[in-house]
């Protein structure tokens, strides 16, 4: 069975990913690859792979980053967009990103627009202090 639930560290990790070079993902299952005789080395087991699958469909369907998607599983990565650098920027810190995944784990969950929104005024409260303490 197949869980179909957003994770917001595989959602960060890949932003990272893509920030940082990443040009491309092979999302194809191991399981298809064999079957259509390719070598499935590099392929990810079925469930690693549709979770990658999956979660690169929700950041180009939030607008997020944008793809070219190949029919042998490959996601070619055209770049983040203007929305996904700024969610990036909020949630990059690890200090942040640990108090917001806390709030995240403590209310169940919440939508990324929320998460942006709790990094973003972490963000602007840390820097509040910076400003006061610079004067």
């Amino acid at each position: 069975m197949v869980r179909w639930q957003r994770d917001i560290g595989e959602i960060r990790r890949l932003l990272l990913e893509i920030e940082g070079g990443r040009e491309a993902f092979c999302a194809l299952p191991r399981s298809s690859a064999e079957a259509m005789m390719l070598p499935a080395e590099e392929c990810l087991p079925d469930a690693e792979a549709r979770k990658l699958s999956y979660h690169l469909s929700l950041l180009e369907s939030a607008g997020l980053a944008q793809f070219s998607r190949l029919s042998n599983g490959n996601w070619h990565v055209r770049g983040l967009t203007w929305s996904g650098h700024e969610l990036l920027d909020n949630i990059r810190r690890e200090d942040i990103w640990t108090a917001v995944q806390a709030l995240h784990r403590q209310m169940g969950g919440f939508s990324m627009e929320i998460l942006s929104d709790l990094a973003r005024d972490m963000m602007r409260s840390e820097a509040g202090v910076l400003e006061t303490s610079g004067t």
